[in-house]
């Protein structure tokens, strides 16, 4: 959390330019991939985009308690904390574990179906919604950090972030519903630039917010609404993939 807040869309800083490995969620990522492969990692992507929850919840606690390196880092970034035992923090991934094998011991013997599907919607369609809430605000072409960009930390945190149903032209009862239905995730670079502001008062002061960064010449990455943000998220970041050899 720190290390996004601090070095948004910075690969070499923000842990969560990793957790979709080898696909590349930033312009300054090295190639992982072969450069003979012809297959394009934004696939890879999208098939990660559907298990974020049972990676979040699951296998990095897991990585963490066993101290193996993050993906891309020679070490574990993300450490037990020293206020934290092993043993509490494999007490809070039991819950999630009880998630997992309950359908496969209590449902699938009996009906099937049912244990499939309940083994699989909890993750899959919480990973979707985890995925699309998140990650549209940072993974785009417009938010990708330059040389050129300015000095002031804030500015860089907007710069970095794509906000989404809060045009000027968007009606205030839509405003008010998205930013309600989103978290306030629709509104990311002002949570990234004013991070204990709640998410409450977001709709109410969103457009002084953008006339004070007209007035100091900070551009807010805007789309229109969550369908157009998560449509030029996927053009970018199967672009950014595309093979070497253009196949």
């Amino acid at each position: 959390l720190l290390s996004h807040h601090q070095y948004t869309n910075d690969y070499e800083h923000d842990v969560d330019c990793h957790h979709f490995a080898p696909a590349l969620i930033s312009d300054a990522m090295p190639r992982m991939a072969s450069a003979e492969s012809s297959f394009n990692e934004g696939w890879t992507f999208v098939w990660k985009g559907f298990l974020t929850t049972l990676g979040t919840s699951i296998l990095q606690p897991l990585r963490t308690l066993r101290e193996k390196p993050t993906p891309n880092y020679d070490v574990n970034v993300t450490p037990v904390p020293a206020a934290v035992s092993k043993r509490t923090l494999w007490l809070s991934v039991l819950p999630s574990l009880l998630v997992l094998l309950y359908p496969l011991l209590v449902w699938l013997p009996q009906a099937p179906l049912l244990g499939l599907w309940l083994l699989v919607w909890p993750w899959v369609g919480m990973s979707l919604i985890f995925t699309t809430m998140t990650q549209v605000s940072h993974v785009q072409q417009s938010c990708q950090p330059t040389q050129a960009q300015s000095g002031c930390w804030t500015a860089r945190q907007i710069h970095a972030s794509l906000d989404y149903s809060l045009g000027a032209a968007t009606p205030m009862p839509e405003q008010q519903l998205v930013t309600a239905l989103a978290a306030g995730l629709n509104a990311q670079s002002l949570h990234h630039a004013m991070p204990t502001l709640s998410c409450a008062h977001f709709p109410r002061v969103y457009a002084e917010y953008r006339q004070i960064c007209e007035r100091h010449g900070v551009t807010i990455r805007h789309s229109e609404n969550v369908g157009t943000a998560v449509r030029e998220m996927l053009e970018y970041v199967f672009e950014n993939n595309r093979p070497v050899g253009g196949a």
